[in-house]
């Protein structure tokens, strides 16, 4: 008989087991930060399933720093909107440094599988 592969929620379920022992330790605060950051990992589980190549905790952990960033960038949207109201400056945004694009990557991958 050939092995299955399990899905990506079976999967996802089974790194979140393997934290909770982790999870009980932390203080109750910090307890709740992981409990979202968890929740906000669940919102990439279809894409994880692209992703075979790598580990599932990889991918936890790139999906909950997608949702924190962008989290972050509607926050900093926010307060330009509220300096703007006020009429006060906003802080200034800090560049990131240049790097190649993801999704020029992303595009190079694809010529080359064609």
């Amino acid at each position: 008989m050939g092995r299955t592969i399990r899905s990506a929620s079976q999967t996802w379920y089974e790194e979140e087991k393997a934290l909770a022992r982790f999870a009980r330790a932390l203080r109750r605060e910090d307890q709740r930060c992981l409990s979202e950051l968890l929740d906000l990992s669940r919102l990439h589980i279809a894409e994880a399933s692209y992703a075979a190549n790598l580990y599932p905790m990889d991918i936890f952990l790139i999906s909950m720093l997608i949702e924190t960033y962008k989290k972050l960038v509607r926050s900093e949207a926010k307060v330009s909107e509220l300096c703007a109201r006020l009429g006060i400056e906003a802080p200034q945004e800090r560049e990131l440094p240049i790097s190649t694009d993801i999704q020029s990557l992303i595009a190079s991958l694809g010529d080359a599988e064609d």
